[in-house]
């Protein structure tokens, strides 16, 4: 289920362009490869020729543990390993405009399509001081799917010797969907059976704009950056929601409950980002830093989901699919180190804090409790990499590591007999490994000599 678990993404979760990557994106004043598209438009105007470029292979280790999600309290976990795409982007000149720089990119921005099933064994419910007095089996299932797709090109133009600007646009497919389903059979000591079960899913599609606006100075002692992440201008906007629940006991009253909504008004909203960044020269190896601060939005309602009915229910509880994102300001660094004329490493570290004072997750969509179900997830990254220069390639190997927990409300709760009695908290937590595997073939060999950057041009 990725970074923020069960909802959207925190801001650095996500980054492209190999060393970039190695570098955990702290490339706003520094980027050298085309990550420039997304960290700062203005810094293509360094690149002379035309040039293609496709991330090195990623591979994703992921693994999430939810303690204290299922009927009978149980934590359950999830390992995936899968190799994911990134970037593909390429730069052009048009003849009629001397001077100025373009780039066409591809980006998966956001991914992850992780699920959970946890399946109890046969309880026995025997002992005269057990709480539950007896025998039921339980399944718990939790999936959740996140794709999000940018399509964008790139513009810049150097306005002097040292100083350019530069702005891209990018066109964003968006679908976020996911489910809870919670199935319980019980039987008591009199033999009577109680079966239970518990279904409720959401999707959310948007298409819409991002854009970017970048400077870039090259000095002779450092190199200064800024970008501007526009706030994110919606097109069109569609939601779902789906919920079942369904009880029969001979000790309580029946429950029979189905809902499907289609074509509900939804929203997306993502705020105004600023980021500043350098990139300072220490004789042969390079110190990069930056720092981004995003503003905040207002409670809004992500899918808004009508009252619900049921059959045997006067009434239902109201299911709020809402989001709240506050200010946040995250930091990093990140060192180029040289080794030898064709050995360079990469070390880096980046905060990610969580930007979520209020949630729009599957929990919330499955929460009948009338409480908030928030996660509060920040992550740390840690990347390290190498890179390996060869006559006519550069050999590119590291890894990030993301590590983030979170606590939060549980959210279910079972009717009538049939009930939860275990504590009402649970926690997620969230181990990524990526591992970058590359070679970018050399086949334009000019420096950038014209701002003093002594990077080739490449084909990865």
């Amino acid at each position: 289920m990725g970074n923020h678990v069960f909802a959207q993404r925190n801001y650095k979760f996500e980054n492209f362009g190999n060393r970039s990557i190695l570098l955990n994106g702290n490339v706003t004043g520094s980027v050298d490869d085309l990550g420039a598209t997304y960290y700062n438009p203005a810094r293509l105007a360094l690149v002379e020729d035309p040039v293609f470029s496709i991330n090195a292979k990623i591979y994703q280790l992921t693994n999430l543990k939810i303690d204290n999600i299922t009927i009978d309290g149980k934590d359950i976990s999830s390992s995936e390993f899968d190799g994911i795409p990134s970037m593909v982007a390429g730069t052009f000149k048009l003849k009629f405009l001397e001077g100025h720089q373009f780039a066409y990119s591809l980006f998966s921005r956001n991914r992850s399509n992780l699920s959970i099933n946890y399946n109890t064994s046969l309880i026995i419910g025997d002992d005269e001081d057990d709480p539950i007095p007896y025998n039921y089996i339980g399944s718990t299932y939790i999936n959740n799917d996140l794709r999000e797709y940018w399509y964008g090109v790139s513009w810049a133009k150097s306005m002097s010797s040292n100083f350019s600007i530069g702005a891209s646009l990018f066109f964003s497919t968006y679908r976020y969907k996911g489910g809870l389903n919670q199935q319980y059979n019980s039987i008591d000591e009199n033999e009577q059976v109680s079966t239970y079960s518990y279904n409720t899913s959401f999707q959310q599609k948007s298409n819409g704009f991002f854009a970017k606006i970048g400077a870039a100075w090259v000095l002779p002692k450092v190199e200064l950056g800024v970008n501007i992440d526009i706030p994110y201008i919606e097109i069109k906007g569609d939601g779902r929601y789906r919920f079942e629940e369904y009880l029969s006991s001979l000790e309580t009253d029946d429950i029979f409950t189905f809902n499907d909504f289609r074509d509900l008004d939804s929203k997306r909203k993502y705020p105004l980002g600023i980021a500043i960044g350098a990139g300072i020269p220490i004789k042969k190896h390079k110190l990069h830093l930056s720092t981004s601060w995003n503003a905040s939005i207002n409670e809004y309602s992500k899918i808004d989901i009508p009252e619900l009915e049921s059959e045997t229910e006067e009434e239902l509880a109201a299911i709020y699919f809402n989001e709240e994102l506050k200010s946040i300001i995250n930091f990093g660094f990140g060192a180029e180190i040289f080794i030898t004329e064709k050995l360079n490493a990469y070390g880096s570290f980046s905060t990610d804090f969580s930007p979520f004072e209020t949630t729009a997750s599957i929990l919330d969509a499955a929460n009948q409790s009338g409480e908030e179900i928030d996660f509060e997830t920040n992550y740390a990254h840690y990347g390290a990499g190498i890179n390996v220069t060869h006559k006519w390639a550069n050999f590119i190997l590291g890894t990030v590591y993301s590590r983030g927990n979170s606590g939060f409300a549980k959210p279910a709760s079972l009717p009538g007999s049939i009930e939860n009695l275990e504590d009402e908290t649970s926690k997620i937590v969230l181990n990524r490994w990526r591992f970058l595997i590359g070679i970018e073939v050399l086949f334009l060999d000019k420096a950038m000599s014209k701002h003093g950057i002594d990077k080739k041009l490449i084909i990865q």
